[in-house]
This record gives structure tokens, sequence and C-alpha cells, in this order.
């Protein structure tokens, strides 16, 4: 399935931005979906490295551990190691600036099911999803500047 890409302008440095991103223990404060989430494993730098997120999205219940990465600046990914629902499911947070107070804010996701489902309705299911993420994420940001 291609990656579907949401992009918002934010009231906030991207840093500041990629700063709530990171924090990964404090996403049921304004994610409602995220139920839980755990940092199981580090990096030497003190960085999440691996998580588990306990979610409800649509009424279904999941439970996923994730590897994170930090493939740039003002980037993080987080891949599904293994997880209910999907085969895949990777996630790409990247912010740039635009100004002293603002920046753009950009959410790629690609994901793949574990069972069948027309493609388009996948699409459809990932880009809502997507696009409540990155405004949860926008007013988050913005509640904190």
């Amino acid at each position: 399935m291609p990656i579907v890409s949401k992009t918002v302008e934010v009231a906030n440095d991207a840093a500041s931005i990629m700063a709530i991103v990171a924090d990964f223990e404090a996403y049921p404060r304004w994610n409602e979906e995220v139920k839980g989430c755990w940092v199981l494993a580090r990096y030497d730098d003190g960085r999440p490295s691996q998580l588990r997120l306990d979610t409800e999205v649509q009424g279904m219940n999941g439970t996923y551990i994730q590897a994170v990465y930090y493939p740039g600046p003002n980037q993080i990914q987080t891949v599904m190691q293994q997880g209910e629902h999907f085969s895949k499911q990777e996630q790409l947070f990247s912010a740039v600036e635009m100004g002293p107070a603002s920046a753009l804010l950009t959410v790629d996701m690609d994901v793949e099911t574990t069972f069948p489902v027309p493609q388009m309705m996948v699409k459809k299911v990932v880009n809502d999803a997507l696009e409540h993420l990155a405004n949860n994420l926008k007013a988050r940001a913005e509640a904190l500047a």
C-alpha cells in the first residue's frame, strides 16, 4: 500500500513538536486512542528504542511492539515489530522550521493489514487515523506553546 501522508502547520517550533513526539509515555494524555505506552528499551543515549502501545481504534483493541529510530534531525520513525491487525505499520514524524514560532509537521504512515480489506478502504481508514493523529499532535504542541 502506498504511504499516506499528512502535513499541518503548527504554531510551535520544530524542537518542541519533536519533544512531544518523543515523549511516548505521555501519548494517552493527548491521543485518546492510545490507552497506554511504555518504553521497553533505550539506546545508550537514553532515547527510547522499543515501545509497547495499547490502543483502541474504532472499537478494536490492539497491542503493538514498535522499534524507534531517529533517522535525521527532527525525525522520529516507529516500525512495528509485533502486533495485531497489521503485518506492517511504519510511521515517520518530521518537523521543519517555518519561522521563529511555527513549523510544518509531516506524519507519513505505511500499513498492511493481516486480513483481506480492499486497498481503497484501508487507505481511507489509515488516512482518517493519520489526520486524527496529526491534528491531536498539533493541538498538543500549540497548547504547550
